[in-house]
Formats: C-alpha cells, structure tokens, sequence
C-alpha cells in the first residue's frame, strides 16, 4: 500500500513537530522547569502550585492575621523537627521523593487519617488518569515529624511500625489457620 503526497506530508509535519515538542522538554528538564510525572523535586511555590493548610480555629481573623500566625505555627513546628537528635533518615527515606500520598503516609507513618487530615499538601494530577480527582501529596518531612512525635521518636515509629506488621502476620495465620481447619 502506497502512502498519498498528502498522507506523506502530513507525516512530515507530524514528525517534526513531536521533535520540536522533545528538544522544549529536554530544554525545560535542564533548567529544571518541570519534572516528569507527579512528584516534584523543586518547592511547590516555585512551580505556581497552591500549598493548602487546614486550619480549624481562627476562621474569623483578618487574612494578615492568619498568615502571619499560620507562618509562626508553621516555623514553630519545624524548629520542633530541625532540633530532634532524632532526626537521621531511615534507610527507606534517603532516596525517596519530597512528598507521600496518603495511602503511603498511613502505612509507612502509622498516621491516622484525622491527623493526616490537618498537614499541608500539594494538589497535582492523578498520573492514572486525568480525569480523576487531584491527588493530595504530603511533605515527607512534616509527615515524619508528626509521626515521630506520636510515636516518641524514630526508634518508637520503627516499634509501632513492627508491631502493626506483627499484628497483620498473626491476623493472616489465623485466617490461614482457619481455613485449613
């Protein structure tokens, strides 16, 4: 089967337009404009994303009121984190991504919902589809902190987290057992 001039020509426009589009994201990736995928490596206010806070009290506070004492809480939270001796990297940690989904944040942290309810996120796109609902990703490092201090510190977090993998162990035998019998 022969192509048409037409079918060839627009062949051509195609192809040089889809190496145009790979030349402006090799460009991009370079400067470090954007990231492939949904997990950012740069903050998400350089990328024009709006960082979300939950706050319960203070609804009717003037604007600058609330900044400036999100601003304090904020800080305050994070002097708490930065001066932890407490504060090394678990091995899992060391060459994972900025932010955690939910789903990741209650298995790996041991955090209830309600906790995770009330931290900052990041609202992307949903890599499976994009008609989904946005994704909700949370900051590694605020996740980490609220969960070594429910925890006591990160030898308690590796504690619970064992115990809950210990629970799930003797949960699955059962049933196995069960089963069997």
């Amino acid at each position: 089967m022969a192509l048409t001039e037409e079918q060839r020509k627009r062949m051509e426009e195609n192809r040089k337009r889809a190496l145009e589009i790979r030349k402006k994201r090799e460009m991009e990736k370079e400067r470090g404009e954007t990231v492939e995928g949904f997990f950012a490596a740069a903050p998400p206010q350089e990328e024009g994303l709006q960082q979300k806070k939950r706050k319960v009290d203070g609804a009717n506070e003037p604007k600058e009121d609330k900044k400036q004492r999100s601003n304090v809480l904020l800080s305050g939270e994070r002097e708490d984190c930065e001066n932890s001796d407490d504060e090394s990297l678990e091995e899992f940690e060391r060459d994972a991504s900025a932010y955690v989904s939910q789903t990741e944040a209650q298995k790996t942290y041991c955090l209830p919902k309600g906790t995770i309810d009330v931290l900052s996120f990041v609202e992307r796109d949903n890599p499976h589809q994009r008609g989904f609902s946005k994704m909700k990703l949370y900051s590694r490092a605020e996740v980490r902190c609220r969960a070594r201090k429910r925890f006591g510190g990160k030898s308690g977090l590796i504690t619970e987290r064992e115990k809950r993998k210990m629970k799930r162990y003797e949960m699955e035998l059962k049933e196995v057992k069960k089963m069997s019998s």
